[in-house]
C-alpha cells in the first residue's frame, strides 16, 4: 500500500508539472499565427489533466487514510 501512495504522489507530482507547462506555454500564445486552434488544445488538455489530478489526490487521500488505520473515505476504491 505503501508503494501505491508513493507512485500515486509521483504521477499526481508529474501531472502538475504538465499543467504548469501548459500555462507557461498559453502565455506565449500571443506569438502564434494560429491562437484559437492552440488554446483550445490547451483547454482540452488542461481538462483532462485537471481530472487526473482530481482522481490522483482521491487516491492519495485513500491510500492515507488506509495507512493510518482509518475507515475507507472512498467506498467504491475498496476492491482495488
Amino acid at each position: 500500500m505503501k508503494r501505491r501512495l508513493i507512485r500515486s504522489r509521483m504521477v499526481l507530482s508529474q501531472i502538475i508539472d504538465k499543467i504548469l507547462d501548459i500555462n507557461k506555454n498559453r502565455k506565449r500564445l500571443s506569438y502564434r499565427d494560429n491562437r484559437s486552434q492552440a488554446a483550445s488544445d490547451f483547454e482540452e488538455e488542461l481538462r483532462l489533466l485537471n481530472k487526473m489530478a482530481k482522481k490522483q489526490a482521491m487516491l492519495i487521500q485513500h491510500y492515507e487514510a488506509v495507512l493510518a488505520g482509518q475507515e475507507h473515505r472512498l467506498p467504491h476504491l475498496r476492491g482495488r
